[in-house]
């Protein structure tokens, strides 16, 4: 069965409209398949961190050396993460906008399963290339403000760019956004961004049933 990703990063669960359309999402992508579905709330799940000896077992891959015992213990933790993304066929991040940026949770994630020999390569004349299978992965994203092209605070937007930037390079993903933005004006924008949201919903669905033609 094919497995789809779910990356939750809003503690806000049934309250956060950024999580309401993943949701909404999944039950569309599940209509063209049956998709399992690994839930992976960044809130309750205890991440390893980035310590010194993590970070000494990342340079010394970057050296080229061999890991000792105890970093080699450490570095098969990561492993697991990055297996579990590339294990998916498709991702769904819920990344609501904080404070221009996205949740430290869902950037603790990243610095884990970001990493060279695993997810990634690196050389001066080719720069980053991903180790991992080719998948499509779903930026759902919400904003008080309005940071998307054309709104003239693009240049403030370091949130969903930096998502992109980081699945594209390092992860082996194209990338689909559905950007819910003026969230913070009251309902009838709540509302309007979740209409807006849905549209884009059927537009993906049905540009990936007609690929499968």
């Amino acid at each position: 069965m094919k497995k789809i990703l779910f990356l939750e990063s809003s503690p806000r669960k049934e309250r956060s409209i950024t999580t309401e359309i993943c949701h909404q999402l999944i039950e569309k992508l599940n209509c063209a398949h049956d998709y399992e579905v690994d839930v992976l709330d960044l809130w309750r799940e205890e991440l390893p961190h980035m310590s010194g000896t993590n970070l000494a077992a990342k340079y010394t891959i970057f050296e080229g050396s061999a890991l000792t015992a105890e970093q080699q213990r450490h570095w098969d933790i990561i492993n697991d993460h990055v297996q579990r993304f590339a294990g998916a066929d498709l991702v769904v991040i819920a990344a609501p906008t904080w404070n221009w940026g996205i949740p430290y949770v869902l950037k603790h994630y990243v610095d884990v399963v970001t990493q060279p020999g695993l997810s990634f390569t690196w050389a001066p004349d080719t720069g980053y290339t991903s180790m991992l299978p080719t998948k499509r992965a779903f930026i759902v994203s919400s904003s008080g403000g309005d940071y998307t092209k054309g709104s003239g605070n693009e240049h403030e937007d370091f949130a969903i760019k930096y998502l992109e930037l980081w699945l594209n390079s390092c992860m082996g993903c194209e990338v689909d956004i559905i950007s819910m933005t003026m969230t913070a004006l009251g309902q009838e924008a709540v509302d309007a961004a979740r209409r807006n949201a849905l549209r884009k919903i059927e537009s993906i669905f049905e540009s990936m049933v007609l690929r499968e033609v």
